[in-house]
């Protein structure tokens, strides 16, 4: 009775539109036809037809975020050392060769020392050496003696090689080279720094000044976050649609609205006996290093060559009403229904319609949140 009282006033009112000054904004009635009188809010819809088109068909699987292994360095001391000063903060962005961290270790000290014994001796063995072979030519000195020179020349040299490289596996060539003996005014030769190894984020810290570290911890960790790697679990049944350099869009449940482009760049050679998947990597760009390592996130990957003709409607033409997605069907001027559908696959701005419209409908594409806002306040008020 209510309803047929409400269609009968709406017929009233219709018949006698010019005696009626109509309200600014749109209206509903319980049939769920919105009636949009207002100029204004009229000229902001955009309506467009369902319409038929190929779509590129796509595979989704699920997937992890991983840093890629070349973008990451693990800073150990490779010494037994004790934390002097800490330089870097947690989080903060170096350039390869910046300073870490300042330790001090008596086996650094003794290390650099006899680098340094070793030079110097090498040093005299090679002036000794030059001398007598000069004493040679002026025929002062006999042969024997330049071949003992040059004998002490050779075991100072060996021994020089061997204390510089032992010093390479502990520091950097740039500071063996600025070695010289130790004063009052510069730093004891037990103290070193370390550097970071490549540029990127620090995003472990495990040091604390005074604190002894063993010589293989790992008491930096650098990460470049610029460019992720996504590693996508694909079923066996799927995995001929896909190919390498396939585009994909990666989603994360920390910023749903957000799609992450890349790119099919290695697909593994074994199945997994228990998922019966085959692990793929895409290599995405991470502007403002919202992807982390460790996320869980969704692929949706181009399929190759698998195309369909199918209905689909502007992405911006779907709401979500009382939890179902739903678009308004223009079925007058300024009046429109909310209808049901059913949606599919998305391919770029378009979805795809399983249910719900035919080819041919006019849907609203622009200007559609007023009339979802007055469906939502017809909803409350009953």
């Amino acid at each position: 009775m209510r309803k047929a009282y409400i269609l009968l006033c709406l017929a009233l009112l219709m018949g006698c539109r010019g005696a009626v000054t109509p309200p600014p904004a749109p209206e509903s009635s319980d049939s769920g036809v919105i009636d949009v009188r207002d100029v204004a809010a009229a000229s902001d819809i955009r309506i467009v037809p369902v319409r038929r088109r190929a779509m590129t068909e796509s595979i989704t699987a699920t997937a992890i975020i991983e840093a890629e292994p070349s973008m990451v360095a693990r800073v150990s001391p490779r010494i037994e050392a004790r934390v002097v000063r800490l330089i870097a903060e947690l989080g903060q962005r170096v350039k390869a060769g910046d300073p870490l961290a300042v330790l001090s270790s008596i086996e650094m000290g003794k290390a650099k020392t006899n680098y340094l014994k070793t030079k110097s001796l090498e040093s005299i063995a090679a002036q000794h050496l030059e001398r007598e072979q000069k004493l040679y030519a002026g025929k002062i000195a006999s042969m024997k003696e330049v071949l003992n020179a040059r004998g002490e020349h050779d075991s100072a040299l060996a021994e020089l090689q061997a204390s510089r490289e032992f010093l390479r596996s502990l520091l950097p060539d740039a500071d063996i080279q600025k070695l010289a003996w130790s004063n009052e005014r510069s730093r004891p030769l037990s103290e070193f720094t370390l550097v970071a190894p490549i540029e990127g984020t620090v995003v472990k810290r495990d040091l604390t000044p005074g604190a002894i570290v063993h010589d293989d911890a790992d008491v930096l960790t650098i990460m470049n976050l610029d460019r992720m790697r996504v590693l996508v679990d694909i079923f066996e049944h799927d995995l001929a649609m896909v190919r390498l350099g396939a585009p994909a869009n990666i989603s994360v449940e920390a910023y749903p609205s957000a799609r992450f482009t890349g790119a099919v760049a290695s697909i593994g050679d074994t199945v997994d006996r228990t998922t019966r998947t085959v692990k793929a990597r895409i290599d995405v760009d991470n502007p403002g290093h919202r992807l982390k390592p460790g996320m869980f996130a969704n692929a949706e990957i181009s399929a190759t060559g698998a195309t369909s003709s199918v209905l689909s409607v502007p992405s911006s033409a779907i709401f979500n009403l009382a939890g179902k997605p739903s678009v308004f069907v223009a079925t007058s001027e300024n009046r429109f229904t909310v209808t049901s559908v059913q949606v599919g696959e998305s391919g770029g701005e378009d979805v795809q319609i399983l249910s719900g419209l035919h080819e041919g409908d006019e849907v609203v594409a622009e200007g559609g949140l007023p009339l979802k806002a007055m469906v939502l306040n017809q909803v409350a008020s009953h």
